[in-house]
């Protein structure tokens, strides 16, 4: 079985990589350390590295970290083998597509408490969520030009897991069990305090959110993304539910949006849909003893 893992910075994606391999026997292959190599060779840093490569108009790094992920994956063909790449998704046949989300600020939180150097030194965790925000859009950027495929667009992956508030360990075991069952389709599964509200709390009925948590309803919520920041369209009720519940994780669909910022299914933009958001987010948070992070309409 391969498992390719991509996502944001600071979503944890090499580390989960690493459980598979040091706990569930996978094989294991990293760009990252091939990046890494090549940019301490030069004597430069990642992010100049990754500078560099953008203004390489023969995309010679790039060809050689790709041309070793299909040949590793031919030679490995019936092997268990993860692939901690931002690409491998695109390149290792018949692979399960894993991409690995997570809130900004706490992947901020993250990297400046795991101390990765003098190129990752941060003022604030502000400052922190810009540099990795603009980092990902660099790299976005330019394997859209070299590819003419965004890594950041979700109907790539077969699974979309949010690593903000579970351990490395819970996000390996999810991946393994999603990878190993049958194929239904593509699968989300986001943070419960990621999801923001755009009803308030009056037009939350307590009866039904108690059915709701009493049946553990496993049907995905309908949800919109907004810059960087996740919506609910539907399914206010399953979602309070889950917050009392102390529940992780929930399945989310997520709804596309047209060229006209128009949400499927729904006759609104996905603009005026966030709009809904800032005066529902406070009373969630009481309701709820929760803080969303980073949403800057809520005061804290």
């Amino acid at each position: 079985m391969f498992i390719t893992i991509t996502g944001e910075l600071g979503s944890g994606k090499t580390t989960v990589a690493r459980i598979l391999n040091q706990e569930y026997g996978f094989d294991f292959y990293s760009t990252g350390s091939i990046q890494r190599e090549i940019a301490k060779e030069k004597g430069i840093t990642t992010l100049e590295l990754n500078q560099l490569m953008s203004n390489d108009v023969n995309n010679i790094y790039d060809k050689m970290i790709d041309d070793k992920t299909v040949e590793i994956s031919r030679k490995n063909e019936g092997k268990d083998l993860v692939f901690d790449s931002r690409m491998a998704w695109h390149f290792v046949e018949r692979s399960f597509k894993v991409y690995v989300t997570v809130d900004p600020y706490m992947a901020a939180q993250r990297v400046i408490r795991a101390g990765r150097g003098v190129e990752e030194q941060y003022g604030s965790f502000e400052e922190a969520a810009e540099s990795l925000r603009k980092r990902k859009q660099l790299e976005d950027s330019r394997f859209a030009e070299i590819y003419s495929v965004r890594t950041t667009d979700f109907s790539n992956y077969d699974l979309i897991v949010d690593s903000t508030f579970i351990t490395p360990e819970e996000l390996a075991d999810i991946i393994l069990e999603k990878a190993r069952g049958e194929n239904a389709g593509q699968q989300v599964y986001l943070s419960l305090q990621r999801l923001l509200p755009t009803k308030t709390l009056q037009d939350i009925d307590a009866e039904r959110t108690a059915d709701r948590k009493e049946a553990a309803v496993d049907e995905p919520v309908e949800a919109v993304e907004f810059q960087h920041f996740y919506y609910i369209v539907h399914g206010h009720h399953r979602v309070s539910a889950g917050l009392l519940a102390k529940e992780k994780l929930i399945p989310v669909k997520l709804l596309r949006v047209d060229s006209q910022g128009y949400v499927e299914k729904y006759h609104q933009k996905a603009e005026d849909i966030a709009a809904l958001s800032h005066e529902c987010c406070r009373d969630w948070e009481e309701r709820h003893a929760m803080k969303f992070l980073g949403y800057p309409q809520t005061a804290h």
